[in-house]
């Protein structure tokens, strides 16, 4: 208990009276729950008992005697009133501030109610104490008006130093990942794309204990609070499995640092502007990153940001929000990746700069408009990317959909196909709510030759299809309190078919999906959650892919999941998941490596600390 509420719940409770030496009660023996308490005020000198020595402590107070015991408290808030830290004197703190600071806290340690241990929330208590009784106050002679003079200018000592603590904030987190993988029969991969270990004893299939590997990835966030309107924040990432994930050569890499707050641009009003290593976004179709692995959750690389070292500033105009961005990718290897690829060549973006505005609408939506221009590594030039995207809802019915569209250099109009530059991309989807029951139907076209930074769609191991068109549609169901179901389901066949559907995976960006003489896709997965109390989870899932050729076999990749999740508490969670991989050769096989029938499975403990 902090020892200024110790204070006051301690005067409201036992009876106060005359001034003595203070003393041992023989009615409050050492074991009495409020032995220390009592102890403690009647050391202050603000309770010593009654005349015949006793405390009483069962006997109802009076206001008077109340008053009383609070006007004795009171030279103790004045002490800390006159002693105090008194905190930084601009918005950067002074070595000498500090200094000082740290000079008068550590010296308050030792008193009995050192100013470090009050709190807003109790000077505030205080505060309405003294207002509740200030005619009790006055008519033992105090002076009210003053005490709470005392009280405010506590009450500003007490934020100053509660902001100085909060100047800087440490929080991060710890991953623990174990991957064990085993190859049952051909060349086997994973979702992602990753071939699947060979290594067994001779004539012995693997076993997944001996070809697994355990992954560490620590991330260290702080957040200083550098003014009232800007905070410098920085991340920094330690550990091999960025590595495993996206190819990084550094156990211990800068991720982000970067200044954001709120800066006055004079006639253009005030704007929030990041500048430095940032992590930054915009809309599926346009700038988003792939997330390069399926099975473990580490934030930094789930939430589709990529890295870019710039600048972004961002202003509010009633209904309208306007960013503005300026960026070169980040020279970490591979977190450019997806790279924006033209006319078939691959080609990384260098820089890019551009806008967007988000318009307020009606019914809860909004109205968000995208433009780019990219320029490229080699030398392409520039290519441009244009966007819009509308989310609303009317009632139970939701309403999103996207559109963009890339526009090459002259450089790249050369590689112009013969059927035109098909390099338009939209998608459109309508939802309705009832109950538990939530149903999802829409459409969605990429064209052949659209290609943007951005994270559009995974169809098993394929990411981002293009030259594809079809339906799609989703289901999530609440079938009890501790059980959901939910499935997607995507049909999709060549918008054009004289140009072969392409792709990529997550992780690689030259191993090119591809496929000529398709004639559908169907794509379709289902998951069923239950919950076993509070505190855990098991899931089961099932994904399908059909590559469905013209003539000739269909291709078929398979997933079948079963997952544990386990809350050891707020900060901490164990992960265990388990995954079966088959494929069935056909007559196209759009995967690179994969021309025959194979078989593994894959499994992942993540144990998870954040703090």
């Amino acid at each position: 208990m902090k020892k200024l509420t110790m204070l006051v719940a301690s005067v409201m409770l036992f009876a106060i009276c005359l001034p003595v030496i203070a003393q041992e009660f023989p009615d409050v023996p050492p074991d009495h729950w409020a032995y220390d308490a009592v102890q403690d005020l009647a050391e202050k000198g603000v309770i010593q008992g009654y005349p015949d020595g006793l405390f009483q402590g069962k006997r109802a107070m009076t206001r008077y005697e109340f008053a009383e015991a609070l006007s004795k408290a009171i030279p103790v808030i004045a002490e800390m009133v006159s002693t105090g830290p008194t905190g930084p004197t601009g918005d950067f703190a002074t070595k000498a501030e500090v200094d000082a600071l740290s000079q008068r806290v550590k010296a308050l340690e030792d008193r009995p109610v050192p100013p470090g241990q009050v709190t807003k929330e109790e000077v505030d208590a205080l505060r309405k104490l003294v207002d509740e009784f200030r005619d009790e106050l006055a008519a033992v002679g105090v002076d009210v008006e003053a005490v709470r003079r005392d009280i405010a200018a506590l009450s500003d000592r007490v934020t100053a130093l509660e902001n100085e603590v909060q100047r800087v904030k440490l929080t991060g987190g710890v991953n623990l990942i174990a991957r064990g993988e085993v190859l049952n029969s051909g060349t086997a991969f994973d979702r992602d794309l990753r071939a699947l270990a060979t290594t067994s004893p001779p004539g012995e299939q693997s076993h997944i204990l001996a070809n697994s590997t355990v992954f560490t990835d620590w991330d260290f966030d702080l957040t200083a609070r550098v003014s009232d309107e800007a905070k410098l924040k920085a991340s920094i990432n330690a550990g091999d499995y960025s590595t495993f994930a996206i190819g990084t050569v550094d156990d211990f890499t800068l991720w982000s640092l970067y200044m954001d707050g709120a800066v006055k641009l004079g006639p253009l009003g005030t704007a929030n502007v990041m500048v430095g290593r940032f992590p930054f976004q915009l809309t599926p179709l346009t700038l988003k990153f792939v997330d390069p692995d399926s099975y473990a959750c580490v934030s930094r690389l789930d939430d589709g940001n990529f890295v870019l070292d710039g600048g972004a500033a961002t202003f509010g105009f009633g209904k309208l929000s306007l960013t503005a961005f300026m960026a070169k990718a980040d020279p970490i290897a591979d977190l450019i990746s997806p790279d924006l690829m033209l006319s078939g060549a691959a080609s990384e973006v260098a820089q890019i700069g551009g806008a967007r505005l988000v318009i307020g609408t009606g019914f809860a939506g909004n109205l968000g408009l995208t433009w780019y221009s990219a320029g490229l590594v080699s030398a392409l030039g520039t290519t441009s990317v244009f966007g819009a995207d509308l989310n609303t809802s009317f009632g139970n019915l939701g309403l999103s959909a996207e559109w963009a569209q890339c526009e090459p250099s002259d450089a790249l109009e050369t590689a112009e196909p013969p059927t035109g530059y098909d390099n338009t991309a939209w998608n459109a989807k309508l939802s309705y709510q009832m109950g538990n029951l939530s149903i999802a139907g829409g459409f969605t076209t990429v064209e052949s030759n659209y290609y943007a930074p951005g994270y559009w769609s995974r169809n098993g191991a394929a990411v981002n299809l293009r030259n594809v068109q079809g339906p799609t549609a989703s289901l999530n169901y609440v079938l009890g309190s501790n059980l959901s179901l939910s499935a997607d389901a995507q049909f999709l066949e060549p918008d054009d078919d004289t140009a072969a559907v392409t792709g990529r995976t997550a992780t690689n960006q030259s191993a090119v999906v591809s496929g000529s003489g398709l004639d559908k896709i169907t794509s379709w997965k289902a998951g069923l959650k239950y919950g076993l109390g509070a505190a855990s989870t098991i899931d089961l899932g099932y994904e399908q892919v059909s590559w469905e050729p013209i003539t000739g076999a269909d291709a078929k990749e398979k997933y079948i999941s079963i997952g544990i999740g386990h809350s050891l508490n707020a900060n901490a969670s164990l992960k265990l998941m388990y995954q079966i991989v088959e494929y069935e050769a056909g007559a196209i096989n759009p995967y690179p490596g994969l021309s025959a029938d194979s078989r593994g499975g894959v499994g992942y403990a993540q144990f998870q600390l954040k703090y």
